[in-house]
């Protein structure tokens, strides 16, 4: 009699049957899993397939992402940086042809219409340096600096202004590599803008509106006010301390109202008068109006600094004091756009009137007024649309002028008031340095000369030139180097030489009261004109003696030419004044203008160099990237790509499972009882 195995155990038809699809349901995802390994190539295709791997595939991929980016911004970079550099070569180029007519104009080899041909070539030139400043690869203008939106050269008056701003457009190229990948304007053909620099201390004084943050007193630059002690005697110990907080306040009203309120809350009778008249502002300090019989100081706690900052400290202020004001110790308020004219405080003090800007031969006049701010002011020349703006000196205390426009000249003039000059901008003053005559030139003079037969020195080789007054009587003034550190200094020389020849009644210099010149007056009383004659060197023509103009009256005056104004020195000036030396056929000006154009070379070539060098760092740098995005996509590959000789072996075993599975399936499915025990 057959029998049932006793391997085989007894279970019911549905644990069976939920056994076998289990293991039919495992295959069917292990196969599936096969197919999409195969169909999308990845051996992670979700975080839950390998989670560590996936970690570090998000890793990586953020990775690859940023790579990508910079490795887009460092072609871009790389394309500017060499549309950069084709530029300056061109700029280079336009330079070089530039010298060479200049080189090719000086000497006998030219005349005067060779000279004005080749003035056409010069202004074809100065209209290929343009186009070249402008150029602009992708929508940036690669020489407006910052502001590459726009031409950062344009057409103003005669001559060219710069309205770029910055010194370059930067891009994120990775660590090493914060340059720009465009340059200011300056950095290829010079300087963009010249200065009238401010030689007056302006002084201004205190304010209530004066802000904290302008203070440069004895805490330094910006106070950081906090808690100050105030000790108030009356001579009654023992005395009577408050304490004041001024962290909030941000004007010195704040300041003055919050320590008075203080005083009058803590003792009504320390302070004299009704508020707001008990603290108050003298000058550059703080000053207090103590009642008699009282003493009131200032103390900083262990770690404060506000009495000292605000000038309080280390000072009693009593009745006995006449002004109660720490004479010792000034606030130094900087100059702002807020500052008025009338709170300024220069020695001597502040003409009123009409000063003149002049600038490629267009003026405008601005009438300075005491309730006029300086951002007033600074808006007022602005509006006159000559290219020119004043700034506010560096250290505060100082105001410049600014010729912004390249192959203008720019004079500042008085117009008779003197308010140029109190202002410390007249661009030719007693205190302007005779260097910066002549575009820069100076003055020559004719000084230690000696006889070429004898050796010895020659008094009459180094008299500089005669002057004529117009009765005939004549006179030599010989400058020396200490003569010309200055316009006050030449003046000066020339008023000692008239006495010492005898004319000190008749005849004076000085700077003209309207205009700008070193002016000659006479008195006389010749029918003749007063005039100069260069004797030696050039001192008379540098000074802009010999093109002078004479007026006949009571007295007879010579006004000399500005040769002080104040030019931009750029590769455009250089060639506008070279095209102007040629069409007036000045060899000396086609000289001086040759030297200015191989100053402006240098500066190309320096451009060159460090687009050059950037370039080359960014080439290293992009090669370096791509070895990291090789290096971090193989790793990336390793760790989500599919092996496919594996997974189609594997794909097959599972076909292979699932087949047998199934089969074995249908095959337990259709026994019963019966065939146990057949």
């Amino acid at each position: 009699m057959s029998s049932i195995s006793s391997s085989f155990s007894r279970v019911p038809n549905s644990l069976a049957t939920q056994i076998t699809r289990q293991n039919v349901t495992a295959s069917n995802l292990a196969l599936l899993q096969a197919q999409i390994g195969l169909a999308t190539q990845k051996r992670v295709f979700k975080p839950s397939d390998d989670p560590v791997a996936a970690s570090i595939i998000n890793v990586l991929d953020q990775r690859l992402e940023t790579a990508g980016q910079r490795s887009r911004n460092l072609s871009h970079a790389t394309s500017a940086l060499g549309t950069l550099d084709a530029t300056l070569t061109e700029i280079n180029n336009t330079l070089n042809e530039a010298k060479v007519i200049a080189s090719s104009q000086v000497g006998v080899g030219s005349d005067a219409e060779t000279r004005r041909s080749q003035a056409a070539v010069v202004g074809s030139l100065i209209d290929s340096l343009l186009a070249s400043l402008n150029t602009d690869f992708a929508g940036l203008h690669l020489l407006g600096g910052s502001a590459t939106d726009r031409s950062p050269i344009r057409a103003v008056n005669g001559g060219y202004q710069y309205v770029g701003q910055g010194q370059g457009l930067t891009t994120d190229l990775g660590p090493g590599l914060e340059f720009p990948i465009t340059l200011g304007a300056d950095a290829a053909i010079g300087a963009l803008s010249a200065r009238v620099q401010g030689d007056v201390d302006l002084s201004p004084r205190l304010t209530d509106s004066t802000a904290v943050r302008d203070l440069r007193g004895p805490g330094g630059a910006g106070a950081t006010l906090g808690s100050v002690i105030v000790r108030i005697d009356d001579g009654t110990p023992p005395p009577v301390d408050i304490s004041v907080d001024l962290s909030k306040a941000e004007t010195l009203g704040d300041i003055s109202d919050a320590i008075e309120s203080a005083i009058r809350t803590a003792d009504a009778g320390a302070l004299g008068g009704a508020l707001p008249s008990g603290v108050g502002l003298n000058g550059e300090r703080l000053q207090l109006a103590v009642s008699a019989g009282y003493q009131i100081s200032f103390i900083d706690g262990a770690n404060g600094t506000t009495a000292r900052d605000l000038g309080l400290d280390n000072f009693v202020y009593d009745n006995a004091n006449a002004v109660s004001t720490n004479a010792n110790v000034d606030l130094n308020p900087r100059i702002t756009d807020r500052t008025l004219f009338q709170d300024l405080n220069p020695t001597p003090s502040l003409a009123y009137g009409d000063i003149v800007f002049r600038n490629g031969g267009r003026q405008g006049t601005v009438t300075l007024a005491a309730g006029m701010s300086i951002g007033e002011f600074k808006e007022a020349v602005s509006r006159l649309g000559l290219g020119v703006r004043v700034e506010i000196g560096a250290g505060g205390d100082t105001l410049n002028v600014i010729n912004e426009v390249s192959g203008n000249k720019l004079s500042v003039e008085e117009a008779g008031s003197l308010a140029a000059t109190r202002l410390g901008i007249r661009s030719l003053s007693g205190t302007t340095p005779t260097s910066v005559f002549n575009s820069g030139r100076g003055v020559r003079i004719a000084d230690g000369q000696i006889d070429p037969t004898t050796g010895l020195p020659d008094a009459n080789r180094n008299v500089d030139f005669e002057i004529t007054l117009t009765d005939g009587s004549t006179f030599t003034v010989d400058l020396t180097a200490s003569d010309i550190t200055s316009v006050a200094a030449v003046i000066a020389k020339i008023n000692a030489d008239a006495a010492s020849a005898g004319f000190g009644g008749v005849f004076s210099a000085g700077l003209v009261a309207t205009g700008n010149g070193i002016e000659f007056q006479d008195t006389s009383g010749g029918g003749g004109a007063l005039s100069v004659r260069s004797l030696n060197a050039n001192a008379a023509a540098d000074l802009g003696l010999l093109d002078a103009t004479f007026t006949a009256g009571a007295p007879a005056t010579l006004v000399s030419t500005d040769r002080a104004q104040v030019r931009v020195d750029s590769a455009l000036t250089a060639l506008i004044e070279l095209r102007e030396a040629l069409l007036s056929n000045d060899s000396i000006g086609i000289t001086f203008a040759g030297e200015r154009i191989e100053s402006a070379l240098e500066k190309v070539i320096q451009a060159q160099g460090l687009v050059g060098g950037r370039a080359r760092r960014v080439d290293e740098a992009q090669s370096r990237l791509e070895d990291t995005k090789l290096l971090d996509s193989s790793i990336k590959s390793n760790l989500q790509d599919l092996d496919f000789i594996e997974a189609t072996t594997q794909f097959s075993l599972l076909q292979t499972q699932l087949q047998a599975g199934l089969q074995a399936a249908a095959a337990v499915s259709q026994l019963s009882l019966l065939n146990f025990l057949g």
